[in-house]
């Protein structure tokens, strides 16, 4: 069987964007681009993406990698390393800089793009089945004392925290809550859009450590992208579309930055 009789899965599309596939891979995604005009032009969104991801952090790339990384430094073999996710994580913000807006690396044609679920996101997803159908009583404290609600949270979780602002992709803060998560506090901020559609925020503090790229999973019919982002862990849940949510999951990692 032949290369092209193959599926083109999200993976190939994320490949494809970073430029990483070979050239009779690229010329089948290609083909597959050429006539499926919604999978053409998600990957034009995502190229954008990755232009606007550059123009913010393209010279963290040039900068020298921190010493406090050096046990974690990515091997001169990239085909060894782009299968080594935990380097990845470790490398942290220039991997994020320089791919997280296009996917994961290294990925075939046929690979799945999917992490399994861990601790975090089952906790995510616990807390958003729980509570993302709640109509009276959705959230602790609503969007309309949202200061409180970032100083009340802040404190809970010894972190300072930024509520992320959503409005411009179409999701308004309903509020957020305080949940334990496993002896720790955990935040959870919830959003909806104006056809009902909820996502929430699920953040838990951790020690200090490098940041992470996005990584993807399923669980319980809902998504979730979750990342590190310093001295917190972070999943995003909501039963959307992959592409709307990677786009909501980074618009966040942006504002808690």
């Amino acid at each position: 069987m032949s290369r092209e009789k193959y599926p083109v899965t999200d993976d190939a599309l994320h490949a494809y964007v970073d430029g990483v596939l070979e050239a009779r891979d690229r010329a089948v995604v290609e083909n597959h681009l050429a006539s499926n005009p919604a999978d053409a032009e998600t990957v034009e969104s995502w190229s954008r993406q990755n232009e606007a991801l550059r123009a913010l952090y393209g010279h963290v790339g040039e900068e020298p990698v921190p010493e406090h990384l050096g046990a974690y430094r990515i091997a001169d073999d990239r085909k060894t390393a782009s299968r080594n996710w935990q380097r990845m994580a470790a490398a942290g913000i220039v991997l994020f800089a320089m791919g997280a807006a296009g996917g994961w690396f290294g990925h075939n044609l046929t690979n799945s793009t999917r992490s399994a679920p861990m601790p975090l996101v089952e906790e995510a997803v616990a807390a958003h089945n729980l509570y993302a159908s709640e109509i009276i009583h959705p959230v602790e404290v609503r969007a309309d004392q949202s200061a409180h609600l970032a100083a009340w949270l802040s404190k809970r979780l010894d972190r300072p925290l930024d509520i992320p602002d959503l409005r411009a992709l179409g999701f308004d803060l309903v509020g957020g809550r305080l949940l334990p998560a496993g002896g720790r506090p955990a935040a959870q901020f919830m959003y909806e859009d104006k056809t009902g559609r909820r996502v929430t925020l699920y953040i838990v503090p951790t020690s200090n450590g490098p940041e992470s790229s996005f990584h993807y999973t399923t669980l319980d019919g809902l998504e979730a992208f979750f990342w590190r982002d310093e001295t917190i862990n972070c999943a995003l849940v909501g039963g959307l579309p992959r592409a709307e949510l990677r786009q909501i999951a980074m618009q966040a990692y942006k504002e808690l930055g």
